[in-house]
């Protein structure tokens, strides 16, 4: 069963917030972690893009059908978006801890 991310969540997805809650280390499994789950997603975007777009060519005036897509569509886009703001989120806060250890980033 996956990890709830409670930083994330209590920080509302803001890095400075993040940051100022969480002085410990962020692992980099935990950015890969995030990078795979939006990884994952993507290939389930490329079907439901090729499916809308051929619905639309084929089927124009099939408007339920097109309606069920796009909603489709909109709902993996929304998973895939909250698990690329996390990655970025947990970049984020790995930058600003080498900042404030070491001066300089090498993310």
């Amino acid at each position: 069963m996956a990890r709830e991310a409670r930083l994330f969540t209590s920080s509302a997805g803001s890095v400075v917030r993040g940051y100022l809650k969480f002085r410990a280390n962020i692992p980099p499994r935990w950015i890969r972690n995030a990078k795979g789950s939006r990884k994952r997603i993507e290939p389930d975007i490329v079907r439901e893009l090729r499916l809308l777009r051929r619905l639309r060519t084929d089927r124009p005036r099939a408007r339920v059908a097109i309606g069920n897509a796009q909603r489709e569509l909109r709902s993996i886009l929304e998973r895939w978006e909250m698990a690329y703001r996390k990655e970025n989120f947990y970049r984020g806060i790995r930058i600003l801890l080498e900042l404030q250890r070491e001066g300089s980033s090498a993310l």
